[in-house]
């Protein structure tokens, strides 16, 4: 991943030594944002890159109690960019084929489009009811490019009550440390009733193409000619909420090199 320079290179690997690396917690007006994640494995070739799985967890609440808390309306994660996204090749799937459509359907009917897994909290405000949680699984699905961006669909499925909604993340590409960008928003029919309290999501996959094992995504760790490990800025996200409320936590990574 980037990094400062030699020597804040140095400083860095001793910080990272004392376990600096850890999540942001933010509070922005009434919202409080938490934000953790990273890569797996750790340890990775010097040059070059290898397949990684990356990691992204975050919470969301009201800083004075209020239920339900404010409502997220956009969720925004770059990484950094030293990460590489690739699918070529790999099935695609549509959001009418998966929604409405129980995890296990839709495991059925776009499995060969699934590059994650991950989590979805939301705190459920209906007219004439007292707030309530709904916790579903989530499944990521690589999706046909739109107007030339890349896309993943994050679809969501709960129990209690029996419901489902899709997250199309817009996948782009720009200058700065965090080079991958993916971005989304809350469904309009979801904003009259869901509030988000968390979103956690891991993005993994290997497939074969043109003869070849490929990855989804692969990463290295350039750490300087004599360092066995490094330090730097993994991913940051921006959340916007409906009341004008923007949080942009931070979170940092460390590798080891193979």
């Amino acid at each position: 991943m980037k990094l400062l320079g030699p020597i804040a290179a140095a400083l860095l690997l001793l910080a990272a030594a004392a376990g600096v690396a850890r999540a942001d917690r933010v509070k922005e007006g009434n919202v409080i944002a938490t934000f953790d994640g990273g890569i797996a494995p750790k340890s990775l070739p010097r040059s070059g890159v290898a397949p990684v799985s990356v990691e992204i967890k975050s919470s969301f609440a009201a800083a004075d109690g209020s239920d339900p808390p404010p409502q997220l309306r956009k969720i925004s994660i770059g990484i950094n960019r030293q990460g590489r996204l690739f699918s070529r090749g790999l099935p695609t799937c549509r959001v009418g084929r998966i929604q409405p459509s129980t995890i296990g359907a839709a495991k059925k009917i776009c499995g060969g489009a699934i590059v994650g897994h991950g989590r979805v909290g939301v705190r459920v405000n209906l007219p004439n009811q007292k707030p309530f949680d709904f916790n579903g699984p989530l499944l990521a699905f690589n999706a046909k490019p739109h107007n030339g961006k890349r896309r993943i669909l994050a679809q969501v499925y709960g129990l209690r009550p029996p419901s489902a909604f899709v997250l199309t993340f817009r996948i782009r590409r720009k200058g700065g440390t965090y080079g991958t960008v993916i971005e989304t928003n809350l469904p309009k029919s979801a904003r009259d009733w869901a509030y988000v309290t968390r979103f956690e999501m891991t993005l993994r996959r290997t497939y074969s193409w043109r003869g070849k094992m490929r990855s989804y995504l692969s990463a290295g760790c350039p750490a300087p000619a004599g360092f066995p490990a490094a330090i730097y800025p993994f991913a940051r996200g921006k959340f916007a909420f409906a009341d004008g409320t923007r949080a942009t936590p931070e979170v940092t990574g460390n590798c080891t090199v193979r």
